[in-house]
């Protein structure tokens, strides 16, 4: 048997074969590796950063981790919103005032790499960017340019935001640095639309606390005496001017049962059963006797408040001086 290979041109062409799928398989856990960096490094960013923060500190860390997987020396990042307005923004020239990058950011996106990847919604590959209508040569660049890849980042049919790479020389990225990057773009999406949902969660609850402090400093300095209860009578907030008057404190009192609380009080004990029975009572005339505190005359006031299912889940009731 020789020891020779009967047919050379087949098996340089199996190893060509295998040398390409080494190199797919090279790029492709290369892409597998900065995506996993980005997830890791939008998880880590949870815990520390929230709102406005957050969403700057993703596109942050998602720049840097685009360069490093293209081998990019630049790059610039725009997040967007429902109608392709830029809300947040990294530029490659890096820190600029907020009238030069609004300029800027409106400069690209009508007549640059990124208009077009916006207006097209897929990948734009600029070998050389001084024989390629796409791009625009701003004024005073302070780096050079002369190839570049623009990626749409697209959430269901919602475009996020566009990612614009660059180098200074020319045929720096290839189709299939193209390819890849779109791939890791598809978890881009993913972090940037859970980094935004994190960010209006955070925005409604600032929002919220904001109107409960409001809600509690109109209780606490309501000019007669207001409490409010679930639906099994259970004291959730109360404050008022004469509050002391019946022997309530607000601290001690909260998540007590109003009929523990009033016991000797019983013409307030049958409005409130009857409130929650989904009653609404107005300006009737109770009796409130304490030990050691006196008796006291008050026009009772009871506001039921329904749930979607039409049930009582609270009752809002105000005692104001006969």
């Amino acid at each position: 048997m020789s020891i020779y290979d009967p047919n050379p041109d087949q098996s340089l062409a199996r190893i060509d074969a295998l040398e390409k799928e080494l190199a797919n398989l090279k790029a492709s856990h290369n892409t597998l590796d900065i995506q996993n960096k980005i997830l890791k490094g939008f998880i880590s960013l949870t815990n520390v950063s929230a709102g406005r923060m957050l969403i700057k500190a993703t596109l942050q860390k998602t720049m840097e981790a685009s360069i490093h997987q293209t081998g990019a020396q630049l790059g610039s990042l725009f997040l967007l919103d429902g109608d392709g307005r830029v809300t947040e923004s990294i530029l490659a020239r890096g820190a600029t005032d907020q009238s030069q990058k609004k300029n800027i950011v409106g400069q690209v996106l009508d007549k640059g790499l990124a208009g077009w990847v916006r207006e097209n919604k897929r990948t734009g590959l600029i070998n050389d960017t001084t024989k390629d209508y796409r791009w625009l040569k701003l004024p005073d660049e302070p780096y050079q340019a002369l190839s570049a890849l623009g990626v749409p980042i697209v959430w269901g049919d919602e475009l996020l935001g566009i990612l614009t790479l660059m180098h200074s020389q020319v045929n720096h990225f290839t189709p299939a640095c193209a390819t890849a990057m779109e791939k890791t773009a598809e978890l881009i999406a993913l972090v940037l639309n859970n980094a935004r949902i994190q960010t209006k969660h955070k925005q409604n609850e600032t929002l919220i606390q904001q109107e409960d402090d409001l809600l509690n400093q109109a209780i606490l300095w309501f000019p007669s005496i207001i409490f409010i209860l679930d639906n099994q009578g259970v004291l959730l907030k109360c404050g008022g001017k004469y509050l002391a008057q019946i022997g309530l404190d607000p601290k001690e009192s909260i998540g007590k049962s109003i009929y523990y609380l009033l016991p000797e009080a019983n013409e307030l004990k049958s409005l409130t059963s009857h409130a929650l029975a989904n009653n609404i009572i107005e300006s009737v005339s109770v009796q409130m006797e304490r030990v050691d505190h006196g008796t006291w005359f008050y026009d009772a006031w009871f506001s039921p408040i329904l749930d979607n299912h039409g049930q009582v889940s609270n009752v809002v009731c105000m005692l104001l001086p006969a």
